[in-house]
């Protein structure tokens, strides 16, 4: 299997190594698309077998979720296409219908030129702002990027755009680590949080008619008290004289 990726891998590089350069700079708003292989289309050999598998993993729990759909293609190098245009028509090409377009997230790598775009689609825009785009790619990218660890960059660029949109969609990702406690910091209190507020307000009147019971109870104890004293003063009187008539 490994080798058979790897012949599958060598031909196209060899078919990209074989574009004309004058068909390229002539066509540069339709440059050729390469075909995609996956989750991850790494024609550069930019990342680990196991940095992809993981990556496969949280983007395809996230495409099944919420229906983003989140790609990656590196490239050797360019060979003269305009990288906005090859973008846009990969995003395009690779989207397959409207729909899915719609809803796609393509992070695109030219590794000769050292250039690096990411691709929404209509709706991403109103599931995530640009701050945390800009973040994504200056925050988390960049420090890999900068010690080479492609791997590492496009991971971490995938599992930051997944907390984003999982947060937006509020459903939960149990291949994120830590999203879960995310996602009850993002919803704001527990259910439990009201229903003990409610138990709380209905115990203050059970209270205070609890304490109210409780001194009227003590006032009658203590006026049965006082009664007695008089009435057994008053019969113990009567008495007395009963006895000292007869």
């Amino acid at each position: 299997m490994t080798t058979r990726c790897g012949i599958l891998h060598g031909f196209a590089l060899l078919a990209l190594c074989m574009l004309p350069m004058g068909n390229l700079q002539a066509d540069e708003a339709c440059p050729p698309v390469p075909q995609p292989i996956g989750y991850v289309t790494d024609y550069a050999r930019a990342i680990s077998p196991s940095d992809e598998r993981r990556l496969a993993v949280v983007a395809s729990e996230l495409e099944r979720k919420t229906g983003v759909r989140v790609r990656i293609l590196t490239l050797p190098y360019l060979g003269g296409a305009d990288f906005e245009a090859l973008s846009k028509g990969v995003l395009a090409a690779w989207s397959e219908t409207p729909e899915i377009g719609a809803r796609m997230i393509l992070i695109i790598d030219a590794l000769a030129e050292k250039k690096m775009r990411i691709e929404y689609g209509p709706e991403i825009g109103s599931m995530l702002s640009e701050e945390a785009s800009k973040r994504m790619q200056t925050q988390v990218m960049l420090p890999f990027l900068a010690q080479g660890d492609r791997g590492s960059a496009y991971l971490f660029a995938v599992t930051e755009l997944s907390v984003a949109i999982g947060l937006e969609q509020k459903v939960a990702l149990y291949t994120v680590p830590g999203y879960l406690k995310l996602q009850h910091a993002s919803l704001g209190p527990q259910p439990t949080a009201p229903k003990r507020t409610n138990d709380l307000l209905l115990f203050i009147p059970l209270l205070v008619f609890m304490v109210g019971m409780a001194r009227l109870e003590t006032k009658m104890a203590r006026a049965t008290v006082v009664f007695d004293s008089v009435f057994r003063k008053r019969w113990a009187g009567r008495f007395h004289n009963m006895r000292w008539k007869s």
